[in-house]
């Protein structure tokens, strides 16, 4: 692996994304100024933090779209106040003609032309999260105290509830439409399997669930719970239930970002520094292991290159390309 480029925000890094041409890194911290950088690190454009905290951003009109604890979005020169409250993340429908912002017990959802009509309102509970259905792009699944609950655009009423008391912090939809996967706070995960309206819940997790990744042909989901993390396969008429999962070890602390690239490799960072690079081939795997100078808080692959950028806690963004 080799270290390409590195440029610092003012906090430490909470989300990273490639644009769609994967021309340009959105790099979101904690607090301070979000960057847009280009793959050889330069600073392209710096744009305006969210007050006491930033958000999780995305891209919506190949432009970024912001937010965070003032309650606001920034998009395309213009502020969107949907309602009241902090909104910890924004993200793109798979057509890319939505933009979905959780805040409080509503999802907020507008359209390339500004409307909210389709905007999901007066939820039971506050959406923790929530995911779009890759395969499906008017389906997205909330979750939040209760469990997942599945939407589709226009309809006043869910169309599927995956309840089981507890609370879940993140959630997964692969990218075949047929898995949807939850981190609890239990700990646990819960994974459904939608056509079989068939839930699976796998519990001894050391630590609350908070990074899982499904690969780019949905046949792996990859979880973390502890220094240890867990690929469960999905493939086969029962996906994980009954199956044996890989456990990779080498972390030296909880794994705290987790992401699949578009061949295949998985990446795991921990908040030592740790940088796990796994190949999968035949049911074995392959470690490539490197320890950085400061904890890693979130990862994402390029879209269609081996590079991988890395977020740090210091604040530092990396991008390694693989040899």
């Amino acid at each position: 692996m080799k270290n390409l480029v590195t440029f610092a925000a003012e906090d430490h890094i909470l989300h990273l994304a490639w644009s769609h041409d994967g021309g340009r890194l959105l790099a979101t911290p904690a607090s301070g100024s979000i960057l847009v950088a280009g793959q050889d690190g330069e600073i392209l454009e710096t744009l305006p933090g969210h007050g006491m905290g930033n958000g999780e951003a995305a891209w919506f009109q190949d432009a970024p779209a912001t937010c965070g604890f003032d309650g606001k979005v920034r998009l395309l020169g213009r502020e969107w106040s949907p309602g009241r409250g902090l909104i910890e993340r924004v993200k793109t429908s798979p057509d890319a003609k939505f933009l979905a912002a959780a805040q409080g017990k509503s999802l907020h959802i507008l359209d390339q032309e500004g409307n909210e009509s389709l905007s999901i309102r007066d939820l039971e509970t506050s959406v923790v999260d929530f995911a779009w259905n890759p395969s499906r792009s008017r389906e997205v699944a909330t979750t939040g105290a209760g469990g997942a609950t599945l939407w589709r655009l226009g309809q006043k009423k869910p169309f599927a509830r995956f309840d089981w008391g507890g609370a879940s912090l993140r959630v997964g939809w692969s990218p075949d439409g047929r898995w949807l996967a939850t981190g609890d706070q239990t700990p646990s995960v819960h994974i459904y399997d939608i056509p079989r309206d068939h839930p699976l819940h796998i519990q001894g997790f050391e630590g609350k669930v908070q990074a899982l990744s499904f690969s780019s042909d949905s046949k792996q989901l990859a979880t973390a719970g502890s220094a240890v993390a867990t690929v469960w396969p999905m493939t086969g008429k029962k996906g994980p239930d009954g199956a044996t999962p890989i456990q990779i070890e080498g972390c030296e602390s909880a794994a705290q970002a987790l992401d699949f690239s578009s061949k295949g490799l998985l990446a795991i960072g921990d908040g030592a520094g740790i940088l796990l690079v796994i190949t999968f081939e035949k049911g074995q795997f392959r470690r490539k292991r490197s320890k950085l100078e400061s904890g890693i808080s979130a990862l994402a692959w390029h879209p269609s290159q081996p590079i991988l950028a890395i977020g740090h806690e210091d604040g530092q963004v990396m991008f390694l390309a693989l040899e």
